[in-house]
């Protein structure tokens, strides 16, 4: 089971080139004919006023996939592409405490995945959302889960974080995903995952 994202920072055609061509390029290693087949590929902020263009050009170019999208507040939107060809059973999107965003829930191969893009910053807050995911992962799943989006929260403070008995962090990053340095885009997964 491939799955993927990207938090794609409001991506549009007011950004520049070499931003759109790597998000192009991205989306097409992973969902061309020829590409890695993923199962499921989660865009993170795509700007709303862009989103339909988003969905039209990728339900034209990749036939292969069904795409859902989650209105995210404000100008942020969500797309998610699945293969058709999966089971996927969508099980909710539930509101991010405080944010006007939520936690989008589905399952693929018996794994619940939760997408989400969690409060900006390293507070509480961000920190409460991640847990409270966990854990919401964790009753429905019998530890067969994972999280991943825009996480928020540093790679290296993992440690930090209440998560269930045996999950576990990893990042496909080894030096860092923001300006600002560390690793943002990663993902947690229960111990059955």
């Amino acid at each position: 089971m491939i799955i993927a994202s990207w938090n794609l920072e409001k991506n549009g055609q007011s950004s520049s080139l070499e931003k759109q061509s790597k998000v192009s390029d991205f989306i097409h290693q992973l969902c061309a004919s020829d590409g890695l087949g993923a199962d499921v590929l989660f865009l993170c902020e795509v700007h709303s006023a862009r989103s339909l263009d988003y969905i039209s050009f990728l339900q034209q170019v990749y036939p292969d996939y069904t795409i859902h999208t989650v209105h995210g507040g404000y100008s942020n939107d969500y797309v998610i592409m699945f293969r058709t060809n999966q089971t996927i059973q969508w099980i909710q999107d539930i509101p991010l405490r405080y944010l006007n965003r939520s936690l989008s829930i589905f399952s693929l191969q018996g794994t619940y995945v939760g997408f989400a893009h969690f409060k900006s910053g390293q507070t509480n807050l961000t920190k409460s959302q991640i847990e409270w995911a966990a854990l919401i992962l964790e009753h429905n799943s019998t530890s067969n889960w994972l999280i991943t989006g825009d996480m928020s929260w540093d790679y290296s403070k993992y440690n930090q974080l209440a998560m269930p008995a045996g999950a576990y962090a990893y990042s496909y990053w080894q030096d860092c995903t923001q300006r600002k340095g560390g690793i943002l885009d990663w993902c947690i997964a229960g111990k059955n995952t």
